[in-house]
């Protein structure tokens, strides 16, 4: 047979035939993906370096657009023109075109690009099998290259099988991209024309995702036509390098691969898409977002630094108003991180040639592993954004987002998406060695698959790094959580759910689940995940932090109520993270809570009562069935060795018990015959434990058993207990608490056995348990009663009486209670001991000790038969001491110290709870030293021996010497530790040092800074120095320094209270305050410093007024700071000086004082200080008479001027000029008459009219003008009946005085019902009416007559009064004159005001009034119902309340002795309660009786009257017209600010309900007032607030209510009606309690940090806003009461309590605006009181001008409070 070689010989060549159209579409037919021709010239195009690629798609329309010649603009985004829209899904194309930027094509591109399966030798490129360019021929049969200078166009020959190329020259470039690189394109017309091979946005989101791990491509758009519908840019950061986990290994199992760094890069992609592609809609299905966990609340801020920061978007659109623009390009973006690992290759040559066999290009010496992370952030902001804007079709970056819903999504990419999912939430991109296709990986091949399992590992490996590095983010962010807080503090919650939530997404992020295509991706890379760490474990968050999860625990409700610092997974991350949880409970690291946990944890701490009742249910409910007996037993002592649990301090136990299981071994249960509030033992567990459990369980799980009687008493006499409970529970102590002992042992006593009664005689027969009458005593020395033989003798007598009978009976006989007197014991009282040793000794005395008569102890007690211990120096060959007991203490180590003689006790150990020790201590053997002894130590010059001294004195002192020891008996020795102001230790004598370090200011010295707890309470030194010794150093060496000074008085402002009266008066008069001069002008030159009296001083005014001014020209001013100002105000230094004080030196020389104050309006302002305080001494008040000081002003026809001297003439209008002088009181006249006045002004000199004046002047001595003037009416032909005027004058009166009486907020003279009753009033018509007035002044007298058309004079006649107002016929009707004559007689203090104001009631129509405010309809309606219920209650009540009343009459007239006549005058005031019954008697007519005026024919003016009382001050008419409150401005900015606070807040007690203003004007004719003048007034209301200077309120005494009478509030805008009494400057504000406050002291201590908020924080910014003096307003408390505020003499008072109440919460969380909004209105309401005292449409003018002139500048305020309170947040 021939062989091979020989036949090849013979043979011929034939050339194989390959039908390439087959093989394409063989080839192409394994590219199962979607746009695989996209995704291989995206691929082609980054291995040629390009940045920027174009996709075309073309109509035919396009095309022929452009062949015709009317080619479109270069594509340069949406905003060139469009054509008509075409229909997106299908619309058919013929022409794609796709071109790049990238490098030209070289020719071996060229050649390259004819040949296939000759894939790219670069190994650093992707594409390896030299097929992925022939993937264009699925869609054309004719492609067409366009690359720098030259062109390729493919083409079958003879449209056959054979594919050819033909190449040739460009004739120009085939155009420039925006980078400025020249195009290369792929053309490729269709085969077929056909729509979109996709949706558009599926393209969309394919080209976003394929751009993500593009090595060089940064830019991609999709163009239809000239539509740019897509374009999509990507933005890589820097790389940031990273430090990879030290426990992770970096080399993969076969040692080919190590990963050497790894690094992570922030990926930004944007993406411009038109709506146009949104609105086609998308074949995939669309991941409905679930809802974004967010954490935030007060740790936002912190944990924002953990938080990769979230790209910004575009802000939501509003709502389209019309159908939106398919054209419209929405812009959206991600924020990526990509972790990439660079990896470096070893692979042996045979591996390498192998590879390169497979791949036709060598393999990689390095290569790059990166892997895209979410985090949680980012993947909630982009599930937000799709449900708000992409909701229908999903973002075009779905496809990027980390997939936590195991979909499949995240896929391998080898440049390109591959089919290959990852397993995980995350793509990954890799040099993987793909299947021709490039749809997996291959892993069929032998050497490629080592490859990628290689690379698997890899990328397992990246992963784990990855977890870890955001694993090590949660545990830092936990572990400054926790810095922040304290030790036994937790984590807040938010920041916990924010940390959980976190570590729950990078659990979700890394859970591994099946792959595919392939399932052995999913599983090795798992595989490398877990197997790349050297501890074979993995950091997980638990309840304890981040921790490794073998230390960490599942979850398990059961023992989070008692297992607090186990780490274990949260419910939350158990459910977040269920497959991760899964994976770490199958891989044995993350174990459930054992036995061995419960027992660790046990042991690590302390449970509470509660968690130890968790932890035994737990325990006895956990099922150890299969355990062996043996192994049961074993575990019942590991837990009862383990667990330990608390008890709380209680009145028992004074201080906390920790408690062992290991230590119980009984219980009470609630059915115990022991009760369990009683004293039990150690290892009883407690009552409030085992009430919870049955006793079955107890004593089966834990082997612990019911506590016996017998064993309770054990407990209750045990020396032990016998030391350490309390003594009403100690039964050899208390008498009661041993009756109820024993009364429940003698319950049980016939239950017990023999052997248990045996013990129970054992443990009480030597006790002292048995009460008697000789107090407790042993059963041996106790007797029933019926062995009552001597009075001595011990009888058992229980305290609560019980019966000695039954059960109770046998115990104590069975105890040895004896029934009868051994004989033997008369003859033992009386033995002699021997020469035993002292024990021996003792011994013996204790056994006879109840037979031992007085005598014999008292020799026992002299005898000195009792050994001294020696000293360590002591000779031992002279004999031992013996003494006495009582020299001698018992041998302790600190008595040895202390160099005390002790009892030599011996060699056995003395305890001082022994019988033996007992009776030493009865024979007098020293248990402690005496006081005496003790001190004398404590001053020994031997430290040692004065150290051990005094701590003991320290530490006995409560049980030995508190009630003992006195300093003041030990003053002439030094043996208390001190040093002094110069830091030198000495020992000072108690007299000599001091406890408070302040006073070390004034040169004292101070207790040692360890002895300083003790020095109060056992030491009793003196906390501060005595008085006497300040008193001293004050007066002897007063500080010349203010620096000095200061220092002094802030300490001594704490001893205000030490001080008393007698010191202040003596310091008040003492050279103790430096200070500088007063500025006086007359002394040219002024020492620096001089040393002044506090008597003589004042205290500097922050705000400089006028007044201030002058005082500092007289008076001496310091200002030392707030807290030294404190005492220097209880020595006497005064805000001010006092209005005496002024006063004083005004009186002696007013003249200067005059020009001090630069005009007669300074003067003024002085005057009015002086009026406002009315308790003068009568010598001053004597000088004040005399003195011409008082400013009054006359007036005077200006020169050049008409003189009138007519009386007719009088009322015409004339220019004035005023001349002021100073005269005394008497000189000047008070016009309470203006029509008078204007007669005789040019011969008078006027008081100024103002009301605090007028009053000032009055009570001086300054005549009123009506008291000067006497008034005559000669009226002519009266009238006998009423005219139609005159009764509709009369019933315009009665029908309108009512309304003036609410206006004057007054009284009347008469009430109304006698004024509308029979003939009581009338008015009557006359012919003329003259008036004369005489003034008769200063001896002097002058008469001027004139006409009036009205007046009313009381007549009498027959007995009774009437009142008769005359009409003048002759003369128009003058309502001011009916006013003015009426108010004279009806009211009780008559005004200038009142007459106008009672003129315009009564000239004004009804609805006018109405409108303006007057409550019209109320007051009439209000008479109405009155009368009516008078009517209905007559009949009812006359006869109870005549006897009543006639009752009260009686009384009355038996007190006074005297009797009211017939016909009494209505005028005359009554006594209280005559006027009480009057008022409440409706059905008795009213009797008036006769004036004490003459009643001739003449009638003569009956105003003669009394002056009335001085009137509360009241501010002048400051306007020059008179207000109108109808007119006033109404802003609607401060209304809606006043309803609003109106509706929010409660009702400021102290203001009157608004009434309702409307806008009509109250007469046509009104003018406006000017601005200017209500500024200016305004401006008086601010400057007439004044500081309280009396340090006492005593305001019941001086001041009235001014009430509102039809209202349902009032306002007492004179003050307060309590007394209060000043506690000092706090904050710079004088502070006042009431005086029924209790504790005032300790009130002031509680309140400060609320007065400091209210005075700096709400007080000081209004001050400032008012431009207020600060010693203007002052902060009151009270604990009762609805007043909020009041005015007091111009100063503001403002209750702390209603602050506090009301606003203090607020405010100290910086939350200012509505206490600043209330108070502001409080103190603009009150400071309108100084402008006008009532409650009236006037005040309510002022409040209201007042704070609209404050507005803008309060709004500020309010502006900048909110800003702070942002800046805090």
């Amino acid at each position: 047979m021939d062989s091979k070689g020989t036949l090849w010989d013979t043979g011929r060549d034939e050339e194989v035939q390959v039908n390439q159209r087959a093989l394409i579409d063989k080839v192409l037919a394994r590219y199962s993906g979607e746009f695989t021709v996209f995704r291989e010239l995206l691929q082609n195009s980054d291995d040629a370096a390009a940045k920027t690629v174009e996709i075309h798609f073309n109509t035919r329309a396009y095309l022929d657009r452009i062949e015709s010649g009317n080619r479109p603009p270069e594509p340069a985004g949406p905003s060139s023109s469009p054509s008509k829209l075409p229909n997106l899904k299908t619309q058919p194309l013929v022409q794609w075109v796709f071109r790049n930027d990238g490098i030209p094509f070289r020719d071996e591109d060229w050649n390259r690009l004819k040949k296939i399966a000759e894939g790219n030798p670069d190994e650093q490129k992707i594409g390896a099998f030299g097929v992925g360019f022939y993937s264009l021929f699925s869609v054309t049969d004719e492609p067409f290259v366009k690359s720098g200078k030259q062109w390729m166009g493919f083409y079958w020959k003879d449209n056959k099988d054979q594919l050819y190329a033909r190449r040739g020259d460009l004739p120009s470039p085939p155009g420039f991209a925006p980078s400025g690189g020249p195009w290369t394109s792929f053309d490729m017309p269709l085969r077929e024309a056909s729509p979109l091979p996709g949706l558009p946005v599926d393209i969309a989101r394919f080209l976003a995702t394929s751009l993500t791990f593009m090595t060089n491509l940064r830019d991609v758009s999709m163009f239809v036509d000239d539509h740019r519908l897509a374009h999509i840019q990507k933005d890589v950061g820097i790389p940031k390098p990273l430090t990879m986990p030290r426990n992770l290994t970096a080399k993969s199992p076969q040692g080919t691969m190590e990963v050497k760094t790894v690094h992570s890069s922030d990926l930004h992609i944007t993406a411009e898409v038109m709506r146009w592609v949104y609105q086609t809609g998308t074949e995939k299905k669309v991941v409905a977002p679930k809802p974004a966990t967010s954490s935030g609340g007060f740790f936002s801020s912190l944990l924002a630094s953990f938080a990769t920061p979230t790209p910004a978007r575009t802000p939501e659109p509003q709502a389209p108003t019309k159908e939106p623009d398919p054209l419209e390009v929405l812009e959206s973006s991600v924020l990526l991180t990509v972790y990439s690992a660079r990896v470096d290759v070893r692979l042996d040559k045979k591996m390498s040639n192998e590879l390169e066999r497979a791949t036709k290009k060598k393999p990689p010496t390095t290569c790059t592993y990166s892997l895209i992370y979410t985090g949680k952030d980012e993947y909630d902001a982009s599930k937000r954004e799709d449900e708000r804007d992409f909701k229908a079709t999903g973002s075009i970056f779905q496809g990027l987002r980390a997939d936590l819903d195991a979909s499949g999504t995240a896929r391998v990419f080898i440049g390109h998406a591959t089919s290959q999912s990852t397993g995980i939430g995350g793509h990954v991109s890799a040099r993987f060695i793909p299947t021709v296709e490039r749809e997996s990986i291959d892993l069929v091949d032998r050497n490629v698959s080592q490859w990628n399992k290689e690379l698997l590992y890899v990328g397992g490996f990246l992963a784990r790094s990855v977890y870890e590095m955001q694993i090590a983010d949660v545990r830092d962010a936990w572990n400054q959580a926790a810095k922040a807080i304290g030790p036994n503090d937790t984590i807040d919650e938010a920041v916990m759910e924010w940390l959980e939530n976190k570590s729950i997404h990078t659990l979700r992020f890394f859970s591994f689940y099946p792959t595919t295509p392939s399932s052995v991706v999913g599983s090795q890379m798992e595989a490398a995940f877990f197997a790349c760490a050297q501890d074979r474990s993995i950091p997980v968050i638990s309840t304890e932090g981040v921790r490794s999860a073998r230390e960490v625990r599942y979850y398990d409700p059961t023992f989070r109520s008692f297992m607090k610092k186990l780490p274990m997974l949260s419910k939350n991350v158990a459910e977040g993270a269920l497959a991760m949880v899964t994976v770490l409970r199958d891989r044995g690291m993350l174990q459930n809570v054992s036995f061995k946990d419960v027992l660790a944890e046990l042991s690590q701490r302390a449970l509470s009562e509660e968690e130890m009742v968790e932890c035994l249910k737990w325990r006895i409910n956990l099922d150890i069935g299969e355990i062996r007996e043996r192994d049961k037993e074993v575990v019942r002592k590991q837990f009862l060795d383990s667990a330990v649990f608390s008890i709380p301090k209680d009145e028992r136990f004074k201080e906390e018990r920790i408690i062992t299981l290991a230590s119980i071994e009984t219980f009470v249960s609630p059915t115990n015959v022991i009760p369990p509030n009683l004293p039990l033992p150690l290892h009883t567990l407690p009552f409030s434990v085992s009430k919870n459990f049955k006793p079955d369980s107890l004593r089966s799980f834990f082997g612990w058993r019911d506590l016996g009687v017998v064993e309770w008493v054990e407990h209750l006499v045990a020396p032990s207990s016998l030391k350490s409970l309390q003594a009403d529970e100690n039964m050899t102590v208390s008498p009661m608490f041993s009756e109820k002992v024993l009364n429940i042992v003698a319950k049980m006593w016939t239950n017990l056995s023999k052997q248990q009664q045996t013990q129970m005689v054992t443990l009480l027969k030597d006790k002292t348990v048995i009460p008697t009458r000789s107090g407790l005593k042993t059963p041996g020395e106790s007797y029933f009663s019926n062995a009552n033989v001597f009075q001595d003798l011990p009888i058992v007598t229980f305290p609560k009486g019980t019966l000695i009978k039954g059960n109770l009976e046998k115990l104590l006989t069975s105890l040895g209670v004896m029934r009868h007197v051994d004989l033997q014991i008369v003859f033992n009282r009386m033995i002699n001991s021997g020469d035993w040793g002292v024990q021996d000794l003792m011994k013996y005395l204790v056994a006879v000790k109840g037979s031992l008569t007085p005598t014999e102890i008292g020799k026992l007690r002299q005898t000195a038969a009792f050994p001294q211990e020696r000293g360590p120096t002591a000779d031992l060959s002279q004999p031992q001491k013996r003494t006495i007991p009582s020299e001698l203490y018992e041998p302790s180590d600190v008595f040895r110290e202390l160099g005390l003689p002790v009892l030599d006790w011996g060699s056995q150990k003395w305890k001082m709870h022994s019988e033996e020790a007992k009776m030493l201590f009865e024979f007098g053997l020293k248990r402690y030293p005496d006081l005496p002894t003790i001190i004398g130590l404590m001053a020994r010059q031997e430290e040692t021996i004065r150290r051990t001294a005094l701590k003991y004195f320290l530490e006995q002192f409560d049980t030995r010497y508190a009630a003992l020891y006195s300093p003041t008996d030990f003053t002439h020795l030094a043996y208390i530790p001190a040093v002094k102001p110069d830091g030198t230790h000495f020992l000072a004598k108690p007299k000599e040092v001091f406890r408070d370090s302040e006073c070390a200011v004034m040169g004292f010295s101070l207790v040692e800074q360890e002895f300083r707890n003790d020095a109060l309470t056992k030491l009793r030194i003196e906390n501060h120095p005595p008085i006497r010794s300040i008193m001293n150093i004050l007066l002897n060496s007063p500080p010349e320094a203010p620096e000095v000074a200061q220092k002094y008085f802030e300490y001594l402002t704490n001893r205000l209270a030490d001080f008393s009266s007698t010191d202040y008066d003596t310091l008040r008069q003492a050279l103790i305050v430096p200070a500088m001069p007063p500025e006086n002008s007359a002394l040219e030159k002024r020492p620096r410093i001089i040393m002044a009296r506090p008597g003589e001083c004042f205290f500097k005014s922050d705000r400089e007024t006028s007044t201030s001014k002058i005082h500092a020209k007289l008076f001496t001013f310091v200002d030392f700071g707030s807290r030294a100002n404190i005492f220097l105000r209880a020595c006497g230094v005064k805000d001010q000086p006092s209005v005496q004080e002024v006063v004083t030196l005004l009186v002696k020389d007013p003249k200067r004082f005059l020009d001090l104050a630069g005009s007669p309006t300074g003067y003024l302002e002085q005057l009015r200080n002086i009026a406002t305080y009315g308790n003068y001494p009568s010598s001053l008040l004597s000088q004040m008479r005399t003195s011409p000081f008082l400013l009054g002003y006359r007036r005077t026809l200006r020169s050049g001027e008409k003189t009138t001297t007519s009386a007719e003439e009088s009322d015409e209008r004339e220019d004035y000029d005023l001349t002021f002088d100073l005269l005394k009181p008497a000189q000047v006249v008070i016009v309470d008459d203006t029509n008078a006045y204007s007669l005789f002004s040019d011969s008078l000199y006027a008081a100024p009219e103002e009301d605090i004046l007028e009053t000032f002047y009055h009570n001086l001595g300054s005549p009123r003008l009506t008291s000067l003037i006497k008034e005559e009416y000669q009226p002519q032909n009266v009238e006998n009946s009423e005219s139609r005027i005159a009764t509709e004058t009369r019933n315009l009166i009665i029908q309108r005085f009512p309304l003036l009486l609410h206006e004057r907020n007054t009284h009347a003279k008469v009430r109304m019902e006698w004024l509308s009753q029979g003939e009581n009033f009338t008015v009557r018509g006359c012919q003329r009416l003259k008036l004369s007035r005489t003034l008769t002044f200063q001896g002097k007298s002058n008469s001027k007559a004139q006409e009036v058309s009205a007046t009313a004079v009381m007549v009498s006649r027959l007995g009774t009064t009437r009142l008769v107002l005359l009409l003048s016929k002759n003369d128009r009707l003058d309502m001011y004159e009916v006013a003015n004559s009426m108010c004279k007689i009806l009211l009780k203090n008559p005004r200038p005001q009142d007459s106008l104001l009672f003129m315009t009631i009564l000239s004004t129509d009804l609805r006018a009034l109405g409108r303006r405010g007057y409550p019209v309809d109320r007051i009439l309606h209000q008479q109405r119902l009155e009368k009516e219920l008078r009517e209905a209650k007559r009949a009812e009540e006359e006869n109870r309340q005549r006897q009543e009343h006639l009752e009260q009459q009686r009384q009355y007239e038996q007190q006074q002795q005297q009797k009211m006549p017939p016909g009494a005058d209505p005028f005359q005031p009554k006594p209280p309660i005559v006027q009480a019954a009057m008022q409440s008697e409706p059905s008795k007519p009213e009797v008036p009786r006769p004036s004490s005026s003459s009643t001739n024919a003449t009638l003569v003016d009956h105003n003669n009257a009394p002056s009335p009382a001085p009137q509360r001050p009241s501010s002048p008419p400051l306007a020059p017209t008179p207000l109108d409150p109808g007119s006033r401005p109404r802003s609607g900015v401060l209304n809606s600010i006043r309803d609003q606070i109106q509706r929010n807040s409660p009702r400021l007690i102290g203001r009157s309900p608004t009434p309702k203003i409307h806008s009509s004007p109250r007469n046509p004719d009104a003018a406006v007032t000017p601005s200017r003048n209500i500024e200016h007034n305004i401006q008086m209301a601010i400057n007439a607030c004044r500081p309280e200077s009396g340090s006492v309120l005593e305001n019941r005494q001086r001041m009235t209510m001014v009430k509102e009478s039809l209202e349902d509030g009032y306002c007492d805008v004179s003050g307060s009606d309590k007394d209060f009494d000043a506690m000092g400057m706090i904050s710079g504000y004088r502070f006042f309690i009431a005086r029924d406050v209790p504790n005032p002291h300790e009130i002031l201590q509680q309140k400060q940090a609320a007065i400091q908020r209210f005075a700096s924080s709400i007080i000081d910014p209004l001050k400032s806003l008012f431009k207020l003096t600060p010693t203007s307003l002052h902060i009151f408390y009270d604990q009762k009461g609805d007043l909020i505020a009041f005015n007091r003499n111009g100063g503001l008072f403002l209750n702390l309590r209603f602050y506090e109440g009301w606003h203090d919460i607020d405010v100290s969380e910086g939350k200012l605006d509505k206490a600043l909004i209330s108070w502001y209105h409080t103190l603009a309401h009150e400071i309108a009181h100084n402008l006008v005292q009532p409650h009236n449409a006037e005040h309510e003018f002022y409040f209201s001008a007042i704070c609209e002139n404050y507005f803008i500048e309060f709004s500020r305020l309010l502006g900048s409070s909110s800003r702070q309170v942002e800046l805090r947040r």
